[in-house]
């Protein structure tokens, strides 16, 4: 394959240092890849490293307290539309003559919401794993809020964490949450998703204040209201396996006027890991076809 090797870049984006992973082929289509929760920009290397050769701009930020990019300030919180503030900015500053957005997740649940207010802004999209909107309604919300003031006020980061000892633990975690990954694909996440501390213990690298309960997350039907806005061509990904396909799902996803769905098989939630080669023929065809 021919990708170009992984740099790193840095943008101070609301008063925050993001992290950018840069993969620069030199053309001047930018494709823009958002990574989900708990997740961070690197973890798009399995799908870009399976590209064919092109001369795609392609960058993967670290979103705000992921990754290498700053953890929020003392009294802050990890709010959604923080995030969608994040992408409007960061898409500005690197985008070149045209802009491919590609999410993972809660970064196409971001994507989704950023699209629906600027829907001119991005000449195609693509969703994998879009799972839609909390199946919420406004009587569950006073719980949601007492949950997040017990969790927050005060927030003790200990509750939270669950130190490793070594790189070997780590990747026993991971083979037990994401049973389809290749012992390869596990050690190479284990190796670029945690720290090590001066005391040698391992951490994972997000924010533990991201394991928190939202106390705001958006109602399935403002979610609807800009899916319903999105005007560029669209590309839905999913996997097989996925537990979170589900027929309210597709009822969800007409909302957008012009989108193609395509179910990968043999994957599950991480299809840009777990279906790294089938995700980057549909990414080539698709943006080939605009």
């Amino acid at each position: 394959m021919g990708a170009p090797a992984r740099t790193s870049k840095w943008l101070n984006i609301n008063h925050l240092n993001h992290h950018l992973n840069v993969w620069d082929g030199g053309g001047t289509t930018t494709v823009l890849m958002l990574h989900g929760f708990l997740d961070l920009g690197a973890s798009w290397s399995f799908t870009v490293d399976a590209l064919p050769k092109n001369d795609w701009h392609v960058v993967a930020p670290d979103w705000r307290g992921h990754g290498d990019s700053e953890w929020i300030g003392r009294g802050g919180y990890y709010h959604f539309t923080d995030y969608v503030r994040d992408v409007h900015q960061i898409a500005q500053a690197v985008r070149r003559d045209r802009l491919i957005v590609v999410a993972h997740s809660m970064g196409a649940m971001a994507a989704i919401h950023w699209l629906g207010a600027f829907p001119a802004f991005v000449d195609g999209a693509v969703l994998v794993e879009a799972v839609g909107p909390l199946p919420l309604t406004p009587d569950d919300y006073p719980d949601r809020l007492r949950q997040w003031l017990q969790e927050t006020a005060p927030f003790i980061p200990a509750s939270y964490q669950r130190p490793m000892t070594n790189y070997e633990h780590v990747e026993r975690r991971l083979s037990r949450r994401f049973p389809r990954l290749s012992p390869t694909v596990i050690a190479q996440i284990a190796r670029f998703s945690t720290h090590k501390k001066s005391d040698g213990s391992i951490h994972w690298k997000y924010d533990p204040l991201h394991r928190t309960t939202s106390p705001m997350p958006a109602l399935p039907s403002i979610t609807s209201a800009y899916l319903r806005k999105i005007s560029c061509p669209t590309l839905w990904v999913g996997g097989q396996e996925s537990p979170f396909i589900r027929p309210d799902l597709f009822l969800w996803l007409k909302e957008v006027t012009h989108m193609q769905q395509v179910i990968l098989p043999d994957a599950g939630h991480l299809v840009h890991t777990e279906a790294a080669h089938k995700l980057a023929g549909e990414l080539i065809d698709f943006i080939a076809g605009l």
